[in-house]
């Protein structure tokens, strides 16, 4: 009778546990971003002076990525300080990449595995079958000395799609109607289960914009199923494929959720808040200052080879800019490869190195005031990716790609 979050607890605590539990359990791998990294450094070295598993944990400068201050250029020499002496096996540069997709990209993260960070969209690696959940830097201190976490085990809500996805819907869409659904606080300190046929048309780059966005409705984590599709990606990487976690046909739910995909058109979610959730079609001709397409949620080969079919051999509107950001630079380097990179260059975009650019509000082509941008990000509360003033639309980077063209929010061709 257990959900899938049950079984991972349960195998890392030595016995059989429950939702609502409380255990101390080993983490197998966790991550460290320069926003909160120097402050995680700070607690951990106020009781502790070895790094039990260094080669378990990744530090990540990517939030202020390039240095967008003497403050950030400091604190990134601290962190490479912190890395240096003690070992720590994973490190990304500045303009290397963002964490979240280098923990999925180095193998840190297998099937089954308990997984933190101190970052709240930790709970992305949930798309490899594992449990993931964002803590604070005073918890990540503790788990760089010890290897070791509390929590408790947490509720389940399954969520199932079915039906076949309509033209131009993507899995961006899925999970902003999900989130509408839930609402933002829906499903407080609860993990999301998904299921469904409709899975079966998601790649795994497709099922990491779920996971990551699942905080957004207030849950601790996300977790997809180890099926045909996981199993080839971690084969084709040379990655563990150990038959993952399933749950018991009788688990036990805190609610169950079917959502007919058929159902759903291409949906923007409109300021402020990231559940006001509705079709493309139905806002009018907002217009857009800034369009900007990748970061953790959306910004890898797939987001960008859907926006570069749409804009190969055309211009972005005037007045318009459009700012990409690959997640990595294993994906900018396939970008380079298959001429997807010159598509958006020549369409008129402007391409960042890869990190989290404009995303968290810090650096990388921010808004004005009275600006508005249209974002395949995750938040849009005031002030997220530039002034207090501004606007942020947030929507799949297919709605992105033909907003860019026409200068105004929309999923189709201008005439």
């Amino acid at each position: 009778m257990a959900t899938i979050v049950e079984k991972i607890f349960s195998s890392h605590a030595g016995g059989e546990v429950k939702a609502g539990e409380l255990v101390m359990v080993k983490v197998d791998a966790s991550l460290v971003q320069d926003m909160n990294g120097p402050s995680t450094i700070k607690y951990f070295e106020s009781f502790a002076e070895t790094v039990i598993s260094p080669e378990k944990h990744l530090f990540s400068l990517d939030h202020f990525s390039p240095s967008s201050s003497i403050q950030a250029a400091n604190n990134h020499r601290k962190m490479r300080h912190f890395v240096k002496r003690h070992g720590i096996g994973h490190m990304v540069e500045e303009g290397s990449g963002i964490g979240h997709q280098r923990m999925v990209e180095t193998g840190l993260v297998k099937p089954g595995g308990i997984i933190v960070g101190t970052d709240s969209h930790c709970c992305h690696y949930g798309v490899l079958n594992a449990f993931s959940t964002g803590i604070g830097a005073s918890e990540e201190a503790v788990v760089l000395a010890s290897d070791k976490c509390w929590f408790k085990v947490p509720e389940t809500i399954r969520v199932e799609f079915t039906g076949a996805l309509n033209p131009m819907v993507t899995s961006k869409d899925l999970i902003l109607v999900l989130i509408q659904e839930l609402t933002q606080a829906g499903a407080i300190y609860q993990c999301l289960e998904f299921g469904g046929d409709t899975l079966k048309e998601l790649s795994v780059d497709d099922r990491a914009v779920i996971c990551n966005m699942a905080v957004e409705a207030g849950a601790k984590g996300a977790i997809m199923p180890y099926d045909e599709v996981l199993e080839q990606w971690l084969a084709d990487r040379g990655m563990e494929c150990n038959g993952g976690v399933a749950p018991d046909a009788d688990a036990c739910y805190a609610r169950h959720m079917v959502i007919d995909v058929s159902a759903i058109a291409p949906m923007v979610a409109i300021p402020p808040d990231i559940d006001q959730v509705v079709p493309v079609d139905s806002i009018g001709k907002q217009k857009v200052h800034e369009v900007v397409i990748g970061g953790c949620t959306n910004g890898r080969y797939t987001d960008f080879a859907q926006a570069a079919d749409i804009l190969r051999g055309r211009k972005i509107a005037p007045g318009v800019r459009l700012v990409i950001a690959p997640a990595s630079r294993e994906i900018a380097g396939k970008m380079l490869e298959t001429g997807v990179y010159r598509d958006l260059l020549m369409a008129g975009a402007t391409i960042l190195p890869p990190c989290c650019g404009p995303c968290t509000g810090i650096t990388g082509g921010l808004i004005g005031d009275n600006e508005v941008v249209f974002a395949t990000a995750n938040r849009n509360m005031p002030g997220r990716m530039g002034s207090q003033k501004g606007k942020v639309f947030i929507g799949s980077p297919v709605v992105a790609a033909y907003s860019a063209l026409a200068g105004i929010i929309t999923v189709k061709e201008q005439v």
